[in-house]
């Protein structure tokens, strides 16, 4: 009797595995109708993906991108948007050896179409 349980509970289990869809841990916040948050939300982004190169001890290109105010300006410049959105079929300048992904660009462009508030 126990065995006809287990293989209902078995083929559930499978089929539920093959049928599921990977799901990010957090959803991209341009999708939810919130604010963007410097702190929250730019700084991971920048600290995953740009500190590495950019930061005081080692400011490839003389760029830091460590602070609000260093950040903003490179913003309001638009070389930070310049440098990581694809530009006709190339990849993008930066990060060097990859790309954001679209929802990390999403979110730093609304970010900037917001006016860069820091909060």
């Amino acid at each position: 009797m126990k065995r006809a349980i287990y293989l209902p509970l078995l083929i559930i289990t499978l089929w539920a595995c093959t049928n599921s869809k990977a799901i990010e841990p957090t959803a991209c916040v341009v999708t939810q109708n919130i604010a963007i948050s410097f702190k929250n939300d730019i700084i991971p982004i920048l600290q995953k993906n740009c500190w590495s190169c950019h930061n005081a001890s080692n400011h490839s290109g003389g760029l830091v991108l460590e602070t609000y105010q260093q950040v903003s300006e490179d913003a309001q410049s638009g070389e930070l948007y310049d440098a990581i959105v694809p530009l006709n079929g190339n990849p993008p300048r930066m990060p060097k050896g990859g790309a954001l992904s679209e929802c990390d660009i999403a979110t730093i462009k609304k970010w900037i179409d917001n006016k860069m508030p820091n909060n």
